[in-house]
């Protein structure tokens, strides 16, 4: 088939752990998709783009066996294949030649046959010549296009690239996606807090598992949002949705910590985070680390409180003591939640429920206005003003036999909001004055929620100098 100008998406297709992340990873030569032994690790659809007009699609394992996932999960990974399979152009069928022909090989096969998609069929795990012996019995399943391939060692992948480019044409390699026009945003929380859920709402349609089982979602997914704002400005976001972070001490599993680090480098390359906290447990000593984690690496948050829907159904049960009313209960919520995240300043809490489809439509419009925050310009003689003022209403305390001195500030960077300053020694601030002038600064131009960080520039020390010289 000569290949066209418009995009094709592939997907790729099968029962569990026959090797699709792995051939996934190994067709984009990077890894994108977590892979580890254990089936049923892949459970949403993860897209990145194999060519500039090639999507390439992976799915979770169909039909896993009982007891191996929940079936909750196992049901919505079989609709989120199905849904794949109808929206792709080609299947690139996934079975395992060390396993041999199955009865759910046999099962999908028809499934795919009936769905009159054009289907490639990649007989995994050929990793040794005696391997290719088990691949004749796959004939027997009908489709025309059948390659080997290892997608752990990269036999036989040069022979799917050639069935691929029969469809699409040639694979160049994408030009950069960055998104660098976009606002990057990111949806972060403890596991079960229907994280998955507001980024569904968000993208306009079921494309992330949701289910009450903690841990549901295992990968980084991605998909990109234009919406407009309420003056009709084009907003365009790229969206991450992230697995659940969980304590060092809940980490017990390679996969657990694999899916932590995805999630961790997901929100590195966001500049807005939206932190989902739970209605019913307020916040937690996990979540206040992750505020300060986010912060750090440079990303501005927006507290988000959802399945405020159980709250609003309790009273009107029922009013809980000490409360008049659900709108008395959500204003000491609201400042019980400050009191507990000193950084949110000015920045409005946003109450939610995903479930009802309540009060998330403001969530984009509020990461556009966040960025704008992060990204806005403030004078350098205003910038000094108030620092000076602040310096002056609670002079620091002398460190080493020295007080901090600032001569002079200006705002460098947006991501973080960086303020460099220039002072007489760098060790003569501390880490709590540190925390009251970043505050103040916040609090002076109304930059609540925005992520800000001192760089100071200023003379060391005559004790480190003198340790250096003694090294020498």
């Amino acid at each position: 088939m000569p290949a066209g100008t418009e995009e094709k998406s592939i997907a790729l297709v099968g029962r569990p752990n026959v090797g699709k992340s792995r051939l996934f990873n190994r067709l984009l030569s990077r890894r994108v998709s977590i892979v580890h032994d254990k089936p049923g690790v892949t459970r949403d659809i993860v897209v990145e783009k194999l060519s500039d007009n090639i999507l390439l699609m992976d799915t979770g394992g169909m039909f896993a066996a009982p007891g191996v996932t929940e079936k909750i999960i196992a049901d919505a990974t079989n609709e989120q294949a199905n849904f794949a399979i109808v929206a792709a152009d080609i299947i690139i069928f996934v079975v395992d030649s060390q396993s041999g022909l199955t009865p759910l090989d046999e099962e999908i096969a028809a499934i795919l046959r009936s769905s009159g998609k054009r289907v490639i069929l990649a007989v995994n795990k050929v990793d040794l010549p005696m391997h290719s012996e088990r691949a004749a019995e796959f004939f027997n399943l009908g489709f025309k296009d059948i390659v080997e391939v290892s997608a752990e060692h990269g036999y036989g992948m040069d022979s799917l690239t050639a069935a691929i480019e029969s469809y699409c044409g040639k694979i160049v390699p994408p030009s950069d996606d960055g998104g660098n026009d976009r606002i990057k945003i990111c949806v972060a929380g403890r596991p079960n807090v229907g994280k998955s859920s507001i980024a569904n709402r968000l993208i306009g349609e079921d494309r992330l598992i949701v289910s009450e089982i903690a841990g549901t979602t295992r990968d980084s997914v991605k998909f990109d949002i234009d919406a407009f704002s309420k003056r009709g400005g084009e907003m365009k976001f790229r969206l991450f949705d992230t697995a659940g972070l969980r304590t060092k001490r809940k980490i017990n599993t390679s996969l657990d910590y694999l899916s932590s680090i995805r999630t961790r480098r997901a929100i590195e390359s966001c500049d807005v985070v939206f932190l989902v906290i739970d209605a019913m447990e307020g916040v937690s000593e996990l979540d206040k680390r992750l505020v300060a984690e986010i912060m750090e690496i440079g990303a501005s948050v927006i507290v988000v409180v959802n399945k405020w829907d159980y709250a609003t159904h309790t009273f009107a049960r029922q009013p809980l003591n000490g409360y008049k009313n659900i709108a008395d209960f959500g204003k000491k919520f609201d400042a019980a939640v400050r009191a507990e995240l000193g950084f949110l300043g000015d920045s409005p809490i946003y109450f939610t429920s995903a479930l009802e489809n309540k009060g998330v439509e403001k969530l984009l419009e509020a990461a556009y206005k966040m960025y704008a925050r992060m990204n806005s310009t403030i004078p350098t003689g205003k910038l000094n003003s108030v620092v000076k003022k602040l310096l002056e209403a609670n002079p620091p305390k002398y460190v080493s036999g020295k007080r901090l001195k600032v001569y002079y500030c200006v705002k460098t960077s947006s991501r973080p909001f960086t303020v460099k300053m220039f002072c007489n020694s760098l060790q003569s601030l501390t880490d709590s004055y540190k925390r009251y002038l970043v505050n103040g600064v916040r609090e002076a131009f109304k930059l609540g929620g925005v992520a800000i960080r001192l760089d100071l520039v200023g003379k060391v020390s005559q004790t480190i100098q003198e340790r250096f010289q003694k090294k020498k």
